[in-house]
C-alpha cells in the first residue's frame, strides 16, 4: 500500500470533483486501470473506508486522478471525507490493477459509457492521442444532458482523429439494442467495452450477447453505488 498526496481539487459540472495526486514512482498504471483506496475517517458509515476508483488520468501525465460525483445529500462518509481533504493530505492506495485496457491497437472498438463511467475512456483516449495511435473506435456516451463530462475535450479528439466517432445519447433516450445497431453495423468484429453504473453494465452483458456479440469481445468496468 502506498500513500498519495493531494495536489489539488478541480470542481467540474454536475457535482463532479477531480482529485489530483502526487504518487511514488512505483505507482504506475495502464490507461483504463483502477486502484483500491483507503481513507480512514471518523464515524464511517456502513460503506466503510475503502473504495475502488478508475484512474482518470493517462499515464503520461504522471499524476493519478480520482474523478467522482459527490452527492450534495445522502453522500457516503467516505466521499465527504475525501472532499474535506486539503492539498498535502494523503490517501492510501494499493497498486493499480484491472484488464480494462486496449491490448490490440489493430482491432476495432465500441465504447459504451454511462455518466461518470466515462473516466476510464478518458484515460485511454488521451493516452492514445498522446501516442498518436488511435484505432477505429465508436463511442456511445449516455448522458443526462447534452453537456456531459469531458464533452469539449472529446469533441476535439473526434475532430482530430477520423477513426474516432462519438455519439451522445441524451436522456430521456438511452443506449439500447436499437441505438447500438444504428451506429455499429458489424457486431461480430469489434470489442465492446462497457463502463458505467453497475446496473447498466450488468444489463449490457445480456443485451450484447443477445445481439450476437461474442462473449470474449465484451469487457466491463462497473461503478458500484450509482443508479442508471
Amino acid at each position: 500500500m502506498m500513500k498519495l498526496r493531494l495536489l489539488r481539487k478541480e470542481p467540474m459540472d454536475g457535482g463532479i470533483v477531480s482529485f489530483v495526486w502526487e504518487s511514488p514512482a512505483e505507482f504506475s498504471w495502464q490507461p483504463g486501470q483502477y486502484a483500491k483506496y483507503t481513507l480512514l475517517h471518523e464515524n464511517p458509515d456502513d460503506r466503510g473506508t475503502e473504495r475502488w476508483f478508475t484512474i482518470a488520468a493517462p499515464p503520461f501525465e504522471g499524476k493519478p486522478r480520482i474523478t467522482t460525483r459527490i452527492a450534495a445529500e445522502k453522500g457516503s462518509s467516505f466521499k465527504k471525507a475525501l472532499l474535506a481533504l486539503e492539498p498535502g493530505d494523503t490517501i492510501e492506495a494499493d497498486a493499480p490493477e484491472g484488464d480494462f485496457v486496449l491490448n490490440d491497437l489493430g482491432a476495432e472498438y465500441v465504447f459504451l459509457a454511462g455518466g461518470i463511467g466515462f473516466t476510464p475512456f478518458h484515460a485511454i483516449l488521451t493516452q492514445l492521442d498522446r501516442d498518436g495511435r488511435v484505432p477505429k473506435i465508436t463511442i456511445l456516451y449516455g448522458a443526462r444532458d447534452d453537456h456531459p463530462t469531458y464533452r469539449e475535450e472529446l469533441d476535439k479528439l473526434a475532430a482530430k482523429h477520423p477513426d474516432l466517432k462519438v455519439h451522445y445519447i441524451v436522456e430521456p433516450q438511452r443506449i439500447n439494442a436499437a441505438i447500438i445497431k444504428k451506429y455499429v453495423s458489424d457486431l461480430k468484429a469489434p470489442y465492446f467495452y462497457v463502463s458505467g453504473p453497475e446496473p447498466m453494465v450488468d444489463a449490457f452483458d445480456d443485451i450484447l450477447q443477445g445481439m450476437g456479440v461474442p462473449e470474449d469481445h465484451i469487457k466491463n468496468d462497473h461503478f458500484p453505488n450509482y443508479t442508471w
